[in-house]
Parts: structure tokens; C-alpha cells; sequence
């Protein structure tokens, strides 16, 4: 599978069970998306009222799940505020929760080290939990924050959750139900290295802000210092003593392969395409030019109708195929087609043909259309100008209040 460098969708939804884990596995990228000019919006599922706490000071928070709860809402405001301030909504709360029905609150299943050194499920998540909820209910909360933003990009975990936690599970499987039912793409958060990498981001230049993102969750993780040899380089310690760093790009893949973008302009197409462009551009040359031959003679009490739409249909024509390829090869090849299919009728007729007879529509017609076309062959392409310009923009878009879209 390729690697693709980052691209920019307009609006973006993440999608994560607990605070800290929109940071640890995706903050980069969210930094990056930010700083183009992307709407961002981070759904938090829960407020990881199961998490540990760490240092001295908040040990005594541990097991008080209201209160855990209230510490990391603190936490994930100020590591967001970090990224670059995305929008933030939990998961059942308004936002993120169909209009129709009461505010929810999902709380942290919790989750044990299986033998294999990866998460599995409590066996005591609460009944208000995520994995004990209905799920057909948390996709409907979901459906209702793409709508609420807009998103046409959603983000979350691959289907292993990506070490096994069962909220990170459940909340794969809803966001990618929900991004499925609202017809948005659906992106999966895997490890650079993985087989299956359909984006990569580079998020070196963001690290300073992950950094500060991640100083934040002090409850979770010991983040160490920086390090004079490699200002750069990002390390922390998670709960079960294990110690992590922030990779250099974060990774993704599609949930379905992207739908190939259908060519634009004539120097978007394949080789064999370009021939078969140029030659239906050539074939309907050729009908113009025999049915303009035909009918230029034409008046209508005494109004010369043929010479002026056979005209114009030539005009329509060429310039049409400039304007909509952006191709002097499909003028050239109408043009001539017109040119050709004139002389071969007027030599099929003969000296005494009545096609094209010396008058004002006669002349207008012999030479008319290679005017026409030589006329439109010679505009200056100014697409060239437009990417320019359309390419400046995001830049300029970042150093104002309102960044422009693409």
C-alpha cells in the first residue's frame, strides 16, 4: 500500500475513549490539521474515571470516579488548548447526542493486562459503562457529531483498538459504523511501520505542542525531560511502567479504498485516454463540419440562419474543449476535423458543388472555423496562474483571523 503525505479535508472529527488518548496516538496529526486551516473536533467517549493517578498528589483521587472525572476534564481542556484549541464534545452530550433525546453520560470500562501483555475487559465495568451501553445508541450519538460538525473526515482506532482496551474497541466499531451511515470517510490510527499505511503525517515539526499537550496529563503519564542532544525526540511512562515515544509520522488507514478522483483536464489522463479524447474530439469536429457544409447556405426570410449557427456551433466547439480541458490538442483536432470534413464534401461535389458558394456565408464558412480555431489555440493557459494563487491562499488564510478554505 502507498504512502500518501497528508492531505487537508476541511473538517475533521477524532474520535477517542478517554482524555489523554486523542493526544497520545493522534495529537500530532490534530496539531497539523489545525495549523492548515482544518476544523478540527476532538470526541472524547469518556472521562476515564478508571484511569490511575500517578503522582503523590492526586493518588488520592484513585477509585473516586467523579471525582477522577473532574481532574482529567481539566487535563484534556488544557492539553487541546496545547494542539491549538480544536473543538471538543463528549460523547452523549449535547453535539454528540440525537436532539430528540436526554443528555448521557458514558463513564471508563475499565480493563485488565491479559497474559499476552495486551488490555482485555474488566470484569466489574459499570453498568453506565461504554461497552455495557447499547451500541446501536452510542452510533447514533456518533451519526450526531459528524452532523453537529460537519466532519467530513472521521478518525479513530483500527479494530484492535490499538492495545486491546475495550472502550477503545467498542468506540472502532461505532465510529465506523457511524462514518459508514453518514456516507464519510473513515480513517483507522495504525503504526508507521505497519503493512497497511494509506497516510502518513509528519509531526516533527509539531512537536513542541504535543509535548505541552502531553505535560498535561499528569494523572496518566511521566513525561521526561527533554533531552539537549535530541530536543526532538519525546518520551513518556505509562502507568504499567512501559516507556513510549512519539514517532517521528502517525499513520493511518483508509477504511475503503479511497474512490479514484475522476480526471479534470485533459493532462489528468492516461495515455490511452489522451487518444481518445483527441479522437471524439476529432469525430465531433468532423460531424460539425459536414452538417455546417450542409446547411451554412440557410436563410430565413432572408436572415442567413445557417451561416450564423453553423458558426457558432464551431465556436461552441473549440472553445468549449479549451475551456472545459484546458486542451490546445482537442481544439487542434476539432478544428481540422472541421477544415477536413468541408473539402472532402466540396471535392466530393465537384466544380458545380452548391456547398459552398461565393458569397458572404461561403466565405464565412471556408475560413471562419480555422479563424475560430487558431483564435482559441492562441489564448495564453492561465491555469498555471490560478494553482498559484489557489496554493497561496492556505498561507495567507493562517496569518489572518479567518483561514481560507481550499
Amino acid at each position: 500500500m502507498s504512502k500518501a503525505p497528508a492531505t487537508r479535508p476541511e473538517r475533521v472529527l477524532f474520535v477517542h475513549a478517554h482524555p489523554d488518548d486523542e493526544t497520545l496516538s493522534s495529537g500530532g496529526t490534530i496539531a497539523t490539521l489545525i495549523e492548515l486551516g482544518a476544523e478540527v473536533t476532538v470526541l472524547t467517549a469518556t472521562r476515564g474515571e478508571r484511569g490511575e493517578m500517578l503522582t503523590d498528589a492526586l493518588a488520592p483521587l484513585a477509585g473516586d470516579g467523579p471525582r477522577v472525572a473532574a481532574h482529567r476534564e481539566t487535563e484534556i481542556a488544557a492539553a487541546l488548548a496545547a494542539l491549538g484549541g480544536p473543538a471538543h464534545l463528549w460523547l452523549g452530550g449535547p453535539g454528540a447526542r440525537p436532539t430528540d433525546l436526554p443528555v448521557r453520560r458514558y463513564t471508563d470500562s475499565g480493563m485488565q493486562w491479559g497474559p499476552d501483555g495486551r488490555a482485555t475487559s474488566a470484569t466489574d465495568a459499570p453498568a453506565d459503562s461504554l461497552t455495557r451501553a447499547d451500541l446501536g445508541e452510542v452510533v447514533d450519538d456518533l451519526r450526531a457529531a459528524i452532523r453537529s460538525t460537519g466532519a467530513d473526515a472521521v478518525v479513530s482506532y483500527a479494530d484492535d483498538g490499538g492495545y486491546g482496551h475495550p472502550d477503545h474497541v467498542r468506540v472502532h466499531h461505532a465510529a465506523r459504523y457511524a462514518a459508514r451511515a453518514e456516507e464519510v470517510p473513515f480513517s483507522m490510527i495504525v503504526a508507521p511501520d505497519a503493512d497497511e499505511v494509506d497516510l502518513t503525517v509528519d509531526v516533527v515539526p509539531v512537536r513542541a505542542k504535543v509535548r505541552a499537550a502531553v505535560e498535561q496529563y499528569r494523572s496518566q503519564v511521566a513525561v521526561d525531560p527533554v533531552d539537549p542532544a535530541d530536543p526532538q525526540r519525546l518520551t513518556w511512562v505509562m502507568p504499567h511502567g512501559v516507556r513510549q515515544a512519539a514517532p517521528a509520522v502517525e499513520a493511518y488507514r483508509h477504511d475503503v479504498e479511497p474512490v479514484p478522483r475522476v480526471p479534470e483536464t485533459f493532462a489528468e489522463l492516461s495515455g490511452q485516454g489522451k487518444v481518445t479524447a483527441v479522437v471524439v474530439a476529432a469525430v465531433a469536429g468532423l460531424v460539425a463540419g459536414a452538417l455546417g457544409t450542409v446547411t451554412h447556405q440557410q436563410t430565413l426570410a432572408g436572415f442567413p440562419i445557417g451561416m450564423v449557427i453553423t458558426t457558432l456551433v464551431v465556436l461552441g466547439l473549440v472553445v468549449g474543449l479549451r475551456l472545459l480541458y484546458r486542451s490546445r490538442s482537442m481544439v487542434a483536432a476539432a478544428g481540422i476535423a472541421v477544415i477536413v470534413a468541408t473539402q472532402v464534401l466540396v471535392s466530393v461535389g465537384g466544380q458545380s458543388s452548391p456547398l459552398v458558394l461565393a458569397n458572404l456565408a461561403g466565405y464565412v464558412w471556408t475560413f471562419g472555423p480555422a479563424a475560430i480555431a487558431a483564435l482559441t489555440l492562441a489564448w495564453p493557459d492561465l491555469s498555471g496562474l490560478r494553482a498559484s494563487t489557489a496554493a497561496a491562499a492556505p498561507a495567507d488564510g493562517r496569518s489572518g483571523s479567518s483561514p481560507g478554505r481550499e
